[in-house]
């Protein structure tokens, strides 16, 4: 990778000077239920020795959260760009990162093009979307991304603040649901409906919808139903330390094609009439 310019390896000097948490990446398969075909990798933050990215965040100061952040970003793109896998790559990026760091975006475009990926192929996921209360900031980070190549995601869609009402403001590229509305949502009466308007509305405005958290079969067959286009969890692909997993590696589920009342996932339509 050659050095990107100033701002970039300015923030990763103050990042490893400040002695913030060594960390380590795992890529995990965003995948098409239609054809079982990988769209994009999520690199997701891990402890040297496997712990999840909390306990890795826990431990860097506020004020040095936007260096580690891009640190970060600078470790996993060069990485993915060696894989030389097609698709996209998802980093996390937290609210008071982009609010805490001059032209962060700018940044990260810079460390796209140190690796020699193409910006479009960055997907940004702001997280902690639940707690967002200000749409017209969102508007202008999803904006200003676009401007520089960059595409947006907002990750835990669904539980907080605005829901439907946040993505008709600020049209993101794609949205992933909170993995809350996920969990046992074949079993579920209330999720179900909820995930059948989010998806009926981004539908209407042209915004992808990933599934994250997918675990069992149920689940799957039910998102399947209602239309949702793209998972992503241990069902599908593990998170992977080691190297990213190959499209012939990927088996979803065989789509079920028996009537409801023989066991069947209800379909969006038969589950709304009927509760």
């Amino acid at each position: 990778m050659r050095e990107a310019d100033g701002p970039v390896t300015d923030l990763c000097r103050v990042a490893m000077a400040a002695g913030l948490p060594r960390f380590d990446v795992a890529f995990q398969p965003i995948v098409c239920t239609a054809s079982g075909g990988i769209r994009a990798y999520e690199a997701l933050l891990r402890g040297l020795g496997g712990t999840p990215a909390d306990g890795v965040l826990a431990r860097v100061p506020a004020a040095h959260r936007s260096a580690f952040e891009v640190a970060a970003v600078a470790a996993i793109l060069p990485r993915f760009a060696a894989s030389a896998s097609p698709g996209d790559v998802h980093v996390n990026i937290s609210p008071g990162a982009l609010a805490g760091a001059d032209d962060m975006l700018a940044t990260i475009a810079g460390l796209a093009g140190a690796a020699g990926l193409e910006p479009a192929r960055l997907v940004v996921e702001i997280t902690d979307a639940a707690r967002i209360e200000d749409p017209a900031w969102l508007a202008r980070i999803i904006a200003g991304a676009r401007g520089k190549g960059l595409r947006v995601a907002l990750d835990d869609f669904g539980t907080g603040y605005g829901g439907i009402g946040l993505l008709t403001e600020v049209r993101p590229d794609l949205v992933k649901l909170d993995r809350t509305l996920i969990r046992g949502i074949n079993h579920h009466r209330i999720r179900h409906p909820i995930v059948a308007r989010i998806v009926d509305a981004a539908g209407s405005l042209g915004v992808p919808v990933v599934a994250v958290g997918i675990e069992t079969e149920g689940e799957f067959h039910c998102l399947s139903e209602l239309g949702l286009g793209f998972v992503q969890g241990f069902l599908v692909s593990p998170p992977s330390r080691e190297r990213l997993a190959l499209a012939d590696e990927i088996t979803l589920p065989v789509r079920r094609a028996v009537p409801p009342w023989l066991g069947a996932v209800p379909g969006r339509e038969d589950w709304l009439h009927r509760h």
